[in-house]
């Protein structure tokens, strides 16, 4: 059942971002109004993003696919979430950004907890050693 639920985890996380990243490069527009930000160069700026944004959902879609293989990614992604959430937190709580901006962030902070889980939870699977011809 743990194989199941993880893979859900992360195909899950793979659609959350890459609707993000859709979002991003077809309606910057959204973004930048609830970040409060009118400048119209900003919109090169999100779409931007949206390249990093699409490799993390190819990333947690590889997690979905093959678990064992990719897990190690798994890592970079709870850290980068985790680092989104402290740099929206900061945002948040600076009053620089409204709730439904930090929104986002709390729901990647959740992916971040969820990713340690899986981590924690799947540290004794390895790849099985190479053996080298003699």
């Amino acid at each position: 059942m743990s194989g199941l639920y993880n893979r859900a985890l992360f195909a899950v996380a793979a659609l959350w971002n890459l609707a993000a990243a859709a979002m991003l490069i077809f309606n910057p527009d959204l973004l930048l109004m609830r970040l409060g930000i009118n400048d119209p160069a900003a919109r090169l700026l999100a779409r931007s993003l949206a390249s990093s944004v699409t490799t993390w959902g190819i990333c947690y879609a590889l997690i979905a696919v093959d678990q064992k293989r990719f897990r190690d990614l798994a890592w970079l992604g709870a850290i980068s979430k985790t680092l989104f959430f402290s740099i929206y937190s900061a945002a948040f709580f600076s009053g620089q950004i409204s709730l439904i901006a930090f929104v986002p962030a709390i729901v990647d902070l959740v992916f971040a907890i969820l990713f340690a889980e899986f981590l924690w939870r799947t540290a004794e699977i390895k790849e099985a050693p190479v053996r080298h011809a003699k």
